[in-house]
């Protein structure tokens, strides 16, 4: 065990000492020492950091291509390298090493407060803005109450373990919905991610202000359901939240807040079909003797024409029938004069 722990150390040491032979020597510039120097006392920290995409932020190919079509500008070498000097345009090392945090040398900081990443996750990519947005329960969520400062990587496992540190109580409850039994992740819903437009100024959008809204999801990005006639209740998740009012259960949800399970669809369509309610309630299906016949029985409730039952031929189109035809009349009307012409010579005998 020990021998696997020493070669893994001995491994990182040498990656660490090469990437200081690529970047530079750290001690050519006052203060900084280089990762080498921090890995001598810790090494755990430092098997973390090495695989981080704080290590790779400057060498990351998808940087590469956006630094240099954008003509390489220094602006984006402040947070992704480590010691850069915006009067020169150098800097100690590339991607983000210990000291970019910690500060240069035996600094030693330890400050996590979000205001210490904001330095680097604002403007185009906002993070730390929109956490600042999202209201005084996710402004007790740090940073790094979510995300180990070392790996940049989730604390648990997936979003929905994450968010479930704080929000056990509510996960619970949708495990049970059908977006839990489809296993489908908070951050679908709740952390809608854009890439920013660097050329047009337009920042992205990292969903961590944790709010859907209707420019950034609607119900049918994975729902493909098209409403027709229901969507006078309103365009895209304003409609579908109108019968389905509670968003993690999908259950309907009347006017005054009522849940009725899916199966019992009438009193919800009976809050704007009253008419037809009331015909309903009368007739034979409304019957007490009948009591499982329900709207979507007959009508699919986003496309509400009769469906589910086959629809009877189409009635063809209907003539006025055809009068005789002009030699059927012009023989009919030599025969009978012939016949009248011969009945007068015999009376005339």
């Amino acid at each position: 065990m020990f021998f696997k722990k020493g070669k893994s150390m001995l491994f990182l040491l040498f990656i660490l000492m090469s990437i200081t032979v690529v970047l530079g020597d750290p001690e050519s510039a006052e203060d900084y020492k280089g990762p080498v120097h921090c890995a001598s006392c810790h090494m755990d920290p430092m098997e973390d950091w090495i695989y981080s995409s704080h290590q790779k932020a400057f060498n990351d190919p998808e940087f590469q291509e956006e630094y240099q079509k954008l003509g390489s500008p220094e602006s984006c070498l402040s947070c992704h390298t480590t010691g850069f000097d915006e009067e020169d345009g150098t800097y100690i090392n590339e991607g983000v090493t210990c000291e970019e945090c910690h500060g240069p040398g035996d600094t030693m900081n330890l400050d996590t407060s979000p205001e210490l990443c904001a330095n680097c996750h604002s403007g185009p990519y906002p993070t730390y803005e929109e956490w600042k947005d999202s209201g005084p329960s996710h402004l007790e969520a740090t940073c790094t109450l979510c995300h180990d400062q070392h790996t940049t990587e989730l604390l648990a496992e997936t979003p929905t373990e994450t968010c479930s540190s704080c929000h056990g109580t509510h996960l619970e409850a949708v495990e049970e919905t059908k977006h839990g039994e489809s296993g489908v992740e908070c951050a679908e819903c709740h952390m809608y991610i854009t890439p920013p437009d660097f050329e047009k100024g337009i920042p992205g959008s990292t969903g961590h202000d944790f709010v859907m809204t209707s420019e950034e999801l609607d119900c049918q990005t994975c729902h493909n359901r098209t409403l027709s006639k229901h969507d006078v209740l309103g365009t895209d998740e304003f409609a579908c939240l109108s019968c389905h009012g509670e968003i993690h259960s999908l259950e309907l949800k009347l006017i005054n807040e009522d849940v009725l399970p899916r199966e019992d669809s009438v009193r919800l369509c009976a809050q704007c079909h009253n008419e037809r309610y009331t015909s309903w309630k009368q007739g034979t299906h409304g019957k007490p003797e009948d009591p499982e016949a329900q709207c979507v029985e007959c009508h699919d409730p986003h496309d509400p024409v009769v469906a589910n039952i086959p629809t009877l031929p189409v009635v063809p189109e209907r003539r006025p029938p055809a009068g005789p035809s002009i030699p059927f009349t012009a023989g009919f009307i030599v025969i009978v004069g012939v016949l009248g012409f011969a009945i007068i010579l015999l009376r005339w005998r």
